[in-house]
């Protein structure tokens, strides 16, 4: 284990507030994956004063950082959903259930149609802005080009996941933002795994059945929380039977009691 995976520490910040686990009790509970659909996830705080509870409202931004003394890093980053703050026994935990996306109403229709040879990145680019999100990467494998023209007339996010896969591409929201990109396609975590950096137990194959028959295999992989590892994060590991650089597709950061940790799904 390298030495600077000790000194565990959570932060939360909200307008304008830093409640740090230096200070106060956390714990949290933070999905992550490469599909459309934002990921609501949950952070618990223990014995807040009602005027900190206060400040934290629905639809505010949100950020959580976890990690270690000397090197942590932004896990969560939306817009709270809902909180709630129990009153039973000693403890007084406050749940604050966060999209990891901007309020976006994922039901939010449109009408437009787009001329004839109009490129496929100049649509989704046009539909991300009346969607209501920012969008960090549109890298098309395939730019298709619609020849016909296209026409919307319903759910903005159906038809721009429609185009993204007519161009053999991913579609996903992460820590707030769209990626649009080719489904292998991540970013470099430089970071390698293994026992000595925090990796818990052997990586455990898997292999799934999906709707083109190719399937999907990999391996699912717990070590120390990293904040490093998010979707299409590439990481590199390093064990005695499997060693290669490997895409992140989805997993968990936790920290519960004792357990503080990253559970990640690679291939």
């Amino acid at each position: 284990m390298s030495n600077i995976q000790f000194g565990r520490i959570a932060e939360v910040l909200c307008n304008g507030k830093r409640l740090s686990s230096d200070d106060f009790k956390i714990e949290f509970h933070i999905d992550f994956d490469d599909d459309p659909t934002p990921n609501t996830s949950e952070i618990t705080i223990y014995n807040l004063s009602g005027t900190t509870i206060n400040s934290f409202k629905k639809n505010s931004k949100i950020t959580l950082n976890a990690g270690y003394k000397n090197d942590k890093g932004v896990i969560l980053s939306g817009h709270i959903t809902k909180v709630l703050t129990k009153r039973d026994g000693t403890d007084h935990p406050t749940i604050i259930s966060v999209i990891d996306s901007q309020p976006l109403n994922t039901e939010k229709t449109a009408k437009k149609s787009y001329k004839k040879g109009v490129k496929a990145s100049y649509i989704l680019s046009d539909l991300s802005t009346k969607l209501g999100v920012k969008l960090a990467v549109l890298k098309l494998p395939n730019d298709k080009v619609y020849a016909k023209g296209f026409s919307i007339n319903g759910s903005i996010a159906d038809s721009m996941k429609s185009i993204a896969k007519d161009c053999n591409a991913s579609f996903y929201i992460s820590r707030s933002k769209l990626y649009i990109r080719a489904i292998n396609a991540g970013d470099d975590a430089q970071f390698v795994l293994s026992a000595e950096t925090g990796l818990i137990g052997a990586p455990e194959p898997f292999e799934e059945e999906t709707d083109n028959k190719k399937g999907r295999k990999g391996y699912k992989v717990k070590c120390l929380l990293q904040y490093r590892m998010t979707t299409a994060s590439i990481v590199q590991i390093k064990t005695r039977f499997v060693q290669g650089r490997y895409r992140v597709r989805r997993g968990t950061h936790g920290w519960s009691g004792d357990n503080f940790y990253t559970e990640v799904e690679v291939e």
